[in-house]
């Protein structure tokens, strides 16, 4: 229906919050346009006026005139969105041409589908990297919350991920919230430079833009992961950071005279982030047979890990990836502190040989942990210790990669293996480091003659573990000799 004849007069007014009369079809997140073509979203409704928050700079005084909308929010929802950085209300950052204005209006407040369109979740994301690939898997379709400290690597590792779907048909979303202009050309240029743009779409807030324009980024961002979720598409969406968006909701709130609850957030602050990471997921025939990945992210420390926002996100969501600053200017990455990460439904996604081989990994980080805090006590160890202790640091070295690399699954399969058929057990420690680009090398071209045989023969990780004894170890040796 059309209801751009219907004038509004703006009563009061504070800062991008104003109050207005005279639209009673209005509705909430309907846009309202003034005459010089600011626009306002309506927030809420009473029978004598409706609140309304400006999602630009402009702001209005008493006595303004608005008009509703039938475009509202003006993003045309199409493949051409492909390789485009833009804001919430469709304004262009990538200063090229203007984006396709739409004839209808966006749905922003759009309530999550029912477990009877849901699927299973069977296939893993694949990240490139052994640390979440084998460690802490993240299947298609799971929200897995990105957490950790400043200078952590959270967004390096957000970025690589992007980079290595190219080839996977999976279309990458990054959703910017409130984020310094430098952070978001840095973003921009990275994924032009690795050929990742031509698969993903920026949308993108700056830190100074208005709190309500940061607050419905996140919407239109899953409006879009919607449009081609439903086509049967694979979408990773990434919402970067909800700490940040969620600091401005509660601007928003206190400002409307809302009831603070508690560290002043607004009593619903929990529906809002949940309400919103619920449209992510698998999805059968009935809803496109598409998914939409999702991986939020709120930077906090270990001792704020307890504070309401990440609880509430890590209650939300299918698990949590920790990244550690500490064990980023060890010079780990992905510095993820593996005891501390969750994932609830990733190992299900994985092969046999894989679930497997995390479980034996993990026992033996476990062990060296363990060890490593005794042996600053005690001097003496039994060589069983000993040999546990070894073990884990050759673990710790092999998960360790660099910036911008990616191995595939089953390379990351035959490196790890390596340390349980005993092959680093009478090398040096501190060739490890050195001799790994070596190793990868023999190891990834005796992957691609073998390929065809590896995951599907055998059943055991035990039966894996004598093939790699068997073919592969005398490769490297010789490799190593010559």
């Amino acid at each position: 229906m059309k209801k751009n004849n219907e004038r509004a007069t703006v009563t009061s007014a504070k800062d991008y919050l104003i109050y207005l009369e005279g639209v009673p079809s209005a509705a909430i997140n309907d846009v309202l346009v003034d005459e010089k073509g600011g626009r306002a979203l309506v927030m809420s409704l009473d029978d004598k006026e409706v609140e309304a928050v400006m999602l630009d700079e402009s702001r209005p005084l008493p006595g303004d005139i608005f008009k509703t909308s039938d475009t509202g929010i003006n993003v045309h929802l199409s493949d051409k969105l492909l390789g485009r950085v833009f804001n919430p209300l469709g304004e262009i950052l990538d200063n090229k041409a203007p984006l396709e204005a739409s004839l209808e209006p966006m749905e922003l407040e759009v309530v999550a589908s029912g477990i009877g369109t849901r699927s299973m979740i069977t296939q893993q994301l694949i990240t490139g990297f052994s640390t979440i690939d084998v460690m802490v898997p993240i299947g298609i379709g799971q929200r897995e919350l990105i957490v950790g400290e400043p200078r952590s690597g959270k967004a390096t590792f957000i970025l690589d991920t992007i980079i290595n779907q190219k080839g996977t048909n999976t279309i990458c979303i990054y959703a910017v919230l409130g984020k310094p202009e430098s952070e978001i050309k840095h973003i921009t240029e990275l994924l032009r430079q690795r050929n990742a743009l031509d698969y993903s779409i920026i949308i993108a807030t700056s830190s100074a833009d208005p709190s309500p324009l940061i607050v419905v980024c996140p919407q239109v961002a899953f409006a879009i992961a919607d449009y081609f979720r439903k086509q049967g598409k694979k979408v990773l969406l990434v919402l970067d950071d909800l700490g940040i968006h969620a600091k401005h909701i509660r601007e928003m709130a206190l400002l409307s005279g809302k009831t603070p609850g508690r560290e002043s957030y607004p009593g619903d602050i929990f529906y809002q982030h949940a309400h919103l990471m619920e449209r992510a997921g698998s999805f059968n025939e009935k809803a496109g047979s598409g998914s939409i990945t999702l991986l939020p992210v709120i930077q906090t420390n270990l001792d704020s890990l307890t504070d309401l926002i990440p609880t509430n996100l890590m209650s939300s969501t299918d698990g949590h990836l920790f990244f550690s600053s500490s064990l980023r200017s060890q010079g780990y990455y992905p510095s993820i502190d593996i005891p501390a990460s969750v994932t609830r439904v990733g190992h299900q996604t994985q092969n046999v040989l894989f679930k497997q081989l995390a479980h034996l990994t993990k026992k033996s980080l476990a062990d060296y942990r363990n060890l490593e805090r005794f042996s600053r006590f005690s001097s003496e160890l039994n060589i069983v210790s000993q040999q546990k202790l070894k073990r884990g640091v050759v673990i710790q070295e092999l998960l360790r990669q660099n910036v911008h690399e990616k191995l595939e699954l089953l390379d990351q399969l035959a490196l790890l293996s390596l340390v349980f058929v005993a092959f680093f057990d009478n090398k040096d420690l501190k060739k490890v480091r050195v001799e790994k680009p070596a190793l990868l090398k023999v190891v990834q071209s005796f992957n691609k003659l073998k390929k065809s045989q590896t995951l599907t023969d055998y059943p055991k990780i035990e039966q894996y573990f004598e093939f790699i004894k068997q073919e592969l170890v005398p490769k490297l040796n010789n490799g190593q000799n010559s």
